[in-house]
């Protein structure tokens, strides 16, 4: 070998380690990489066109970039074996055609049309698996040698495993999207099961076990310090009546309607709440006058729910008898809750015709 032709497979082999370098580092985004990498083989070999196949799970192949001669052929060409891309794909093994119009592995008139008369085909391999196919033509025969069908399959397989480590990356991805959207549903269901066992379904607002859970926070809070909040007992009048002669769905109406009528007449710090049937709870705090102050918040709330109004299509007002027990220091909370259900039905009682 000759200096000079010495000197030039250097600076060849030099240039392929370059480009090798290069494609190890590459940053993330997929089209622009590849494009460089087709104009680099084309470099590199002085090929005519270039093109990157990739490989779906059936063996189907399709375009992801193409330059020079190869950028007007459809995917089909490559798929139906009209060049060395489907035997390369299948034997998973480089492969050179010196004399392309005349190599048996080849199909149909492609290499007329398009003027492939070399080609190397080399596999894009990642690990055990390979993703698809790089493929260099030239509109000369014989126009590569060893060293540019070595160069062809040293970028093939760096190319591979950049390939691999992006769609590994993008999987990753995805499937770190699907675990968060799993979770956001999980947490949504959770919240959902959490608001089932404390809040009441038709109206919205807390339930039994809730209102009993805070207002025992509040007993222990308080213990020792009497008139610090009271417990409001209110019990819709004749609700069994509006069910009887409008139906389920008009009492349904006038359940959710005291429960907006309440929750408007009462302040963001008062815990309102639905007991059951058509009973309803309210824990009051703050109270700076005790029993006056709950006297008239009780004669507030009655005064609102009388108002007239059309509830399921039908005009009435709502009737309720109220009870209420300031908090002594001491009671616990089914202690004060009684209580306050028992004075309810004493003004239930006071208020039916003799």
């Amino acid at each position: 070998m000759s200096p000079a032709r010495g000197r030039s497979e250097y600076l060849r082999l030099r240039s392929v380690l370059d480009a090798l370098v290069r494609i190890a580092e590459h940053p993330g985004d997929t089209a622009p990489f590849l494009e460089q990498t087709t104009r680099t083989v084309m470099e590199l070999t002085r090929a005519t066109g270039a093109v990157v196949l990739m490989s779906d799970p059936a063996g189907s192949l399709s375009i992801a970039s193409a330059r020079g001669q190869m950028a007007g052929m459809d995917s089909q060409l490559f798929q139906g074996g009209q060049t060395l891309a489907r035997a390369c794909l299948k034997l998973h093994q480089a492969l050179h055609a010196d004399s392309a119009l005349r190599d048996r592995r080849i199909e149909g008139n492609a290499r007329m049309r398009w003027q492939l008369h070399s080609l190397i085909a080399t596999p894009l391999r990642f690990g055990d698996e390979v993703l698809g196919v790089l493929e260099v033509c030239s509109s000369v025969s014989r126009a590569f040698d060893d060293l540019d069908a070595q160069a062809v399959a040293l970028i093939g397989n760096a190319l591979g495993g950049a390939l691999g480590r992006q769609i590994a990356l993008d999987n990753n991805a995805r499937l770190l999207e699907q675990l968060e959207a799993a979770l956001k549903v999980t947490s949504a269901k959770a919240q959902q099961y959490k608001d089932a066992a404390l809040y009441d379904a038709l109206t919205g607002l807390p339930n039994r076990a809730h209102f009993l859970a805070r207002l025992e926070e509040v007993c222990i809070a308080h213990r020792g310090n009497a008139d610090g909040f009271a417990v409001l007992f209110l019990d819709l009048d004749d609700f069994k009546a509006i069910n009887d002669t409008h139906g389920h769905a008009a009492g349904d109406a006038v359940l959710v309607e005291a429960a907006a009528t309440l929750t408007r007449c009462l302040r963001e710090a008062d815990l309102v709440a639905r007991l059951g049937g058509d009973e309803f709870v309210v824990l009051l705090g703050g109270l700076r006058h005790g029993e006056r102050d709950v006297a008239a918040i009780a004669s507030n709330i009655r005064a609102a729910l009388e108002q007239p109004r059309r509830i399921d299509g039908v005009d009435m007002a709502i009737g309720a008898s109220v009870g209420w027990v300031a908090h002594d220091g001491e009671s616990d909370a089914a202690t004060i809750l009684s209580a306050a259900d028992a004075m309810m039905y004493q003004h239930k009682k006071s208020r039916r015709p003799a």
